[in-house]
């Protein structure tokens, strides 16, 4: 529960998180909002494994990254695309104040977005841009047994001229269940504006466009050091992006 609010990983502790994430798609927000179904027959499909870390350097400095393989399908009745690689590596640092109490924290994140990959043939892992972001949230404890988090973003890709830029959103709102189970429900908005308002069907090359997703994850504590997750999350509203399900399954790894 500490590490998902967003508290300190703690001085020479490090948490480790793998993944595994998959989504699929026919249908899509236009530039109205209004949800249509590809043209021919269109799907997109991206899959993939990730690995994120974070390692405390002192009590309020943490150091965290980020590494994500994914496997990506875009087709329809016509022809088919894949692509599999790294994709874009994210490195960063955090600050965290905490209250007298320590049940709330103020924390400040700042993050390179690194590509380690090429967009030489379609379809894209990611923008090809290296980019930058800067993040603040506030995490509580409204009650015992149970955290919430309000997270404020804006980032910035830096190698072409229509960026894009990006602005998020996020709250969250978790309580642990007996048994040492836990459930977390989570609001992501995010506006992402770019001279270039071209809609494509591989839609990890759109600049301009918006989403708002709901998500809820079950986690059962089955050590002292591993927490296995499952997620599920739902576009509900957007423009000029994907519409679809997702879902990921991750373990929060505790060492020492």
């Amino acid at each position: 529960m500490v590490a998902k609010a967003d508290w300190p990983v703690g001085k020479k502790r490090l948490v480790l998180s793998p993944s595994y994430n998959y989504s699929s798609t026919s249908s899509y927000f236009d530039q109205d909002g209004k949800v249509r179904n590809a043209v021919n027959g269109g799907r997109f499909t991206s899959k993939g494994f990730g690995l994120y870390g974070a390692t405390g350097v002192s009590r309020r400095v943490d150091l965290f990254f980020s590494v994500p393989m994914s496997f990506i399908n875009s087709s329809d009745i016509f022809s088919e695309q894949t692509k599999t690689g790294v994709g874009d590596v994210m490195v960063g640092a955090s600050f965290h104040t905490p209250s007298e109490n320590l049940k709330k924290y103020f924390t400040l994140k700042a993050q390179l977005m690194i590509p380690a990959y090429s967009n030489i043939t379609s379809p894209y892992l990611g923008y090809g841009s290296k980019g930058a972001q800067l993040a603040a949230n506030y995490s509580f404890l409204p009650k015992k047994g149970n955290f919430a988090v309000v997270e404020g973003s804006v980032a910035r890709y830096f190698d072409f001229a229509d960026g894009p830029t990006q602005l998020g959103f996020n709250t969250s709102y978790g309580f642990e269940l007996p048994k040492f189970q836990s459930i977390t429900l989570a609001f992501n908005h995010l506006s992402s504006f770019s001279s270039n308002k071209i809609f494509s069907t591989n839609l990890n090359s759109n600049k301009d466009y918006m989403m708002g997703r709901l998500s809820g994850s079950y986690g059962r504590r089955i050590s002292r050091t591993l927490t296995p997750y499952i997620q599920l999350s739902y576009s509900v509203y957007g423009r000029n992006v994907g519409r679809g399900l997702s879902a990921s399954v991750f373990c929060l790894v505790r060492l020492p």
